[in-house]
C-alpha cells in the first residue's frame, strides 16, 4: 500500500492601497485567501488524484466570499494510454495564459491582471505511439467562469470586484435621464451545466522541439447576458431590463511549433475563435432566442458574435538567478466590437508586446517585473512584485499593479484608474 502523500496549503493576509479611484469601487480592500493543493500527479501508480483551489473571504464587504476550483480530476494510468476524468487545465495552447485569453481555459479572474486559469470539465483520454501524442476531450458538464461575480439586488447590478465592468445605470428618453432597474430571468441550471464539449490536440515530437494542433468545440466559458426592456412610466418610471443568462459555444483551434535551445524554450502558433462556427445537428450552437437583439428607441441590446484570429510567440530562459520571459500576440482578424457595447467587451490586444524578468536573489529572495505594451492602442500595463519566503513556512510580499490606456477604444479604459499597492503575509503548511 503506497502512503498518503501530503499536499500544500496556505493561508494569505492581503490588503490592497488604490491610488486612485476607480469607475466603480467596492468596500473591499481586506482578505484572507485559503489555497489547497494535492501532491502532483505520481506516474508510477495506477490510479491517482490531484486537485487545487481558492477561496476568498472579504471583510469590509459584508463577508463576501469568492472561490475557484482550478483543477479536480481522477487520474487512470493505463498500459499504453492515460485518462483523467473531472476538472484539468488544458496545455493546448500555452501561450494564451500569458495573455490571459480564456478561451480554452477558464480565467480565474480574482483580479484584474490575474494569469491564474481554471480547467476544462470532462474525460480527457491521452496516448503516445512514438513520437506522436494525442489527447481527445469529451464531455457533456460545463462549470462556467465564476468570476468576477455579478448580483442583482434592488434593481442593481453589483459585483465584490472593483473592476468588473457594470452595465449603465440610466438611460436617457426624451432627452431626460431615466434610472434602470435590472432583474434576472428565470431559468434553469440544468439548461446551463447540461453542455457538450469535443475536442483533441495532435503532437509530433523532434528532439527537443515538435509541433502541435488543437481544435475544440465548447461552450464560451463566459455566460452572455442575453435581455429584454421597457419602459415602465407609470409604477416606477424606470426603464426595467431583463437579463437572461445564456451558453453560446465556439469553436476554437489553432497550431504550435515548439523548440528548445539550450536553456531557451521558444513557441510560437496561430489560432482561431470561431463563435458562430456549426457542429452537426446533434450539437445545436445556438437558436434564435439565444441570440436574440432588442431594439427600441431608448434602448439597443445587440450581442456581437465575431471572429478572432491571431498569431502569438514566445521565449522563455530559466537560470538559477533570473528568469526571462517575452511575449508576442498580433490579432490578424478585424475589431470590430467596440469597448461600450452592452454585452461583451472589445479584444484585449491588438499587436502587444510582453516581457518579464524574474530576479531570484537566493532560496527566500524573490523580485519580478512584467511588462506589456500595445504597439496599436498604446496601453501599457506593469505589475511588479518582490516577495520574501522565510524557510517555505512564511511569505510576505509587497506588489504595484500600474494601468495606462490614453484610448477611449481599448478595452483596459474602463479600468484605468485601477492602479493598486497591495502587500500580503501567508503562512504554509
Amino acid at each position: 500500500m503506497n502512503p498518503l502523500r501530503a499536499g500544500e496549503g496556505s493561508v494569505t493576509y492581503e490588503k490592497f492601497y488604490r491610488l486612485n479611484k476607480p469607475l466603480y469601487r467596492s468596500e473591499s480592500g481586506d482578505l484572507i485567501n485559503f489555497s489547497y493543493e494535492t501532491a502532483k500527479i505520481d506516474p508510477n501508480r495506477e490510479l491517482d488524484f490531484f486537485a487545487m483551489g481558492d477561496l476568498r473571504l472579504y471583510f469590509q464587504d459584508n463577508n463576501a466570499i469568492n472561490y475557484s476550483f482550478q483543477e479536480g480530476y481522477i487520474h487512470y494510468n493505463g498500459y499504453s494510454y492515460k485518462v483523467d476524468v473531472g476538472r484539468k487545465i488544458l496545455d493546448w495552447n500555452q501561450n494564451e495564459k500569458y495573455w490571459s485569453l480564456g478561451y480554452l481555459n477558464a480565467s480565474q479572474a480574482f483580479t484584474l491582471l490575474s494569469t491564474e486559469e481554471e480547467g476544462v470539465t470532462g474525460a480527457i483520454f491521452s496516448k503516445k505511439n512514438g513520437p506522436f501524442e494525442f489527447d481527445i476531450l469529451l464531455s457533456y458538464l460545463f462549470i462556467p467562469q465564476v468570476n468576477p461575480a455579478i448580483d442583482f439586488k434592488n434593481g442593481d447590478v453589483q459585483s465584490k470586484s472593483d473592476w468588473v465592468r457594470l452595465p449603465p445605470k440610466k438611460t436617457v428618453i426624451n432627452g431626460t435621464e431615466v434610472p434602470i432597474y435590472y432583474k434576472i430571468a428565470d431559468y434553469k441550471i440544468s439548461k446551463i451545466v447540461l453542455q457538450k464539449s469535443l475536442g483533441g490536440n495532435l503532437r509530433y515530437n523532434w528532439a527537443k522541439g515538435g509541433v502541435s494542433a488543437f481544435a475544440v468545440y465548447k461552450p464560451e466559458n463566459k455566460l452572455r447576458a442575453n435581455a429584454s426592456a421597457y419602459y415602465d412610466n407609470i409604477l416606477l418610471n424606470k426603464v426595467i431590463v431583463e437579463a437572461n443568462p445564456t451558453v453560446s459555444h465556439h469553436a476554437y483551434y489553432g497550431l504550435q511549433i515548439f523548440q528548445s535551445f539550450g536553456d531557451l524554450q521558444t513557441r510560437g502558433g496561430l489560432s482561431y475563435v470561431d463563435p458562430n462556427a456549426r457542429l452537426g445537428k446533434d450539437i445545436p450552437i445556438y437558436s434564435t432566442a439565444e441570440r436574440k437583439t432588442f431594439t427600441s428607441d431608448f434602448f439597443t441590446i445587440n450581442p456581437r458574435y465575431d471572429k478572432e484570429a491571431y498569431s502569438h510567440m514566445s521565449a522563455n530562459l530559466d537560470r538559477k538567478y533570473y528568469i526571462l520571459s517575452l511575449n508576442y500576440i498580433h490579432l490578424l482578424s478585424k475589431n470590430i466590437r467596440a469597448s461600450d457595447d452592452f454585452f461583451s467587451d472589445t479584444i484585449k490586444w491588438k499587436r502587444a508586446l510582453g516581457g518579464s524578468l524574474t530576479l531570484v536573489f537566493n532560496d527566500s529572495l524573490r523580485f519580478l517585473i512584467d511588462l506589456k505594451y500595445d504597439f496599436a492602442r498604446f496601453d501599457n500595463i506593469i505589475k511588479s512584485e518582490i516577495s520574501y519566503n522565510y524557510q517555505n513556512q512564511v511569505r510576505v510580499s509587497l506588489g504595484l499593479e500600474v494601468l495606462k490606456a490614453p484610448e477611449d477604444s481599448s478595452y483596459w479604459s474602463y479600468y484605468r484608474a485601477n492602479d493598486t499597492l497591495y502587500s500580503s503575509v501567508g503562512f504554509y503548511f
